[in-house]
């Protein structure tokens, strides 16, 4: 399919004819946001908003975030302007408190991670208590010697003539 104006051209799809979409907006590199400074990817974008990327690119579906998909088919990949994303995020009106709560998320993941070893440690100790308290008890070598001869004085004793003075 030929195209008079060549930025036509890489609009469209190589394989169909028909222009190539991303999320509702054309797959071209207009020069609208190609520096990395003032763009982010989706993954960027979802780590900044403290959401999953899913959620991004439900905002990009909804209009609530311009996302534009760069690159040729199978380099692809959708930026997102770095000031729509600060604006999601100052609406959102936490505060500053998300990089709070993270830390502190992150804090209790590392406890649960060190109480769930502690755990694991105590589970093996109870388990080898529970084995060690199931088995009869086998007196040592030395305990059986002791017996054995405590035996043998005991037979003496019955059998040595008692003198009464």
């Amino acid at each position: 399919m030929e195209h008079a104006d060549p930025s036509q051209a890489e609009l469209t799809s190589h394989r169909q004819g028909r222009p190539l979409t991303g999320v509702g907006r054309p797959v071209a590199n207009r020069g609208a946001m190609t520096t990395s400074t003032d763009t982010l990817t989706v993954s960027q974008a979802a780590e900044t908003l403290g959401v999953s990327e899913r959620t991004v690119w439900r905002y990009i579906k909804k209009g609530r975030l311009p996302g534009e998909t760069v690159g040729s088919p199978g380099s692809q990949r959708t930026l997102i302007a770095a000031d729509a994303v600060e604006a999601i995020r100052a609406e959102r009106g936490d505060g500053g408190q998300s990089d709070a709560l993270r830390a502190e998320r992150d804090r209790l993941a590392l406890a649960l991670r060190d109480a769930e070893a502690e755990r694991d440690r105590l589970k093996e100790r109870v388990a080898m208590l529970q084995r060690a308290v199931a088995e009869p008890y086998k007196p040592s070598p030395v305990a059986r010697a002791a017996d054995a001869a405590m035996s043998v004085m005991e037979r003496a004793r019955a059998l040595r003539p008692s003198f009464s003075p």
